[in-house]
């Protein structure tokens, strides 16, 4: 989904598959920002086709707004996943995708808590925008009473620790096959934490089948754990698929009582997952 100055552009297509996009240039107001007359493009990733919708919505304002500052809303960057290439036969598809969105020259991009630091490295004029925002939303639902933050791995609680000082956390340590990636399990670092009768809210950045938070959550209960509690800022529509999907089962078997996220790129809907809008 596209939107100039938070209006959504609409995508009809030909017969034979090609776009088709009017865009009323005299509803176009240029907006302002740091006292420099601007204009706004948010992209709410849904699929690569987008992209090139991107393009023709970029040119074409260019055409009729030409002493105007471009500002790109990206909350989830594509390909972000594909951050390096070990082999040759491997495309490094995140720095071609960061080469175009370079190409269409945005004064600024402003992305969401970025799954990799090389995503924001190769964007020119990148604007890192923290989640705390979307955390605090529900950590108000859940209460702070008996709160403790659950982390994924070591990194994780090192990235996102320092945005709430005031709340205790553990973190976890994954066990994985090395040679297909598949987690098997994780140890839980408490911190000196006890547990026991305690609420979490576990956190991550990105989930696909909820795989990691899964097997956190398990682990949770045997250290007595009454509440849990998931939230991600970027979750895939898989996260709904009842073969593949983990996650999924500790919603349904009240392992986990909800999974809070934004509408950064999942649009499903599941009554045990809050949806909050970017």
């Amino acid at each position: 989904m596209i939107k100039i100055n938070n209006e959504i552009v609409t995508i009809n297509k030909f017969p034979d598959g090609t776009p088709r996009v009017n865009i009323d240039i005299n509803n176009i107001e240029e907006d302002s920002y740091d006292g420099s007359p601007c204009i706004w493009i948010e992209w709410i990733y849904e699929s690569n086709d987008e992209m090139f919708y991107l393009m023709l919505v970029r040119k074409h304002l260019e055409r009729f707004f030409t002493n105007v500052d471009y500002y790109l809303s990206l909350p989830y960057i594509p390909n972000a996943r594909m951050d390096r290439v070990k082999n040759d036969d491997e495309v490094f598809t995140l720095k071609y995708f960061c080469d175009f969105i370079n190409w269409l020259g945005f004064s600024s991009v402003y992305v969401l808590d970025a799954h990799s630091d090389v995503s924001t490295a190769l964007l020119n004029n990148c604007v890192k925008e923290n989640p705390k925002e979307y955390v605090d939303k529900a950590i108000s639902k859940i209460g702070m009473r008996n709160l403790v933050l659950y982390f994924p791995d070591a990194g994780a609680a090192k990235r996102y620790s320092d945005l709430f000082p005031e709340l205790p956390y553990c973190y976890g340590e994954k066990k994985r096959d090395w040679k297909t990636g598949k987690i098997l399990g994780l140890d839980i670092r408490t911190n000196g934490i006890d547990l026991k009768d305690k609420a979490v809210l576990m956190i991550d950045d990105i989930i696909a089948y909820g795989g990691s938070l899964y097997y956190s959550a398990e682990e949770l209960k045997k250290h007595g754990v009454t509440e849990i509690y998931a939230y991600a800022t970027h979750t895939e529509n898989s996260i709904l698929d009842k073969e593949k999907g983990t996650l999924i089962k500790s919603l349904e078997n009240n392992t986990v009582n909800r999974l809070f996220t934004t509408n950064s790129l999942f649009n499903g809907n599941h009554e045990k997952i809050t949806v909050m809008e970017v």
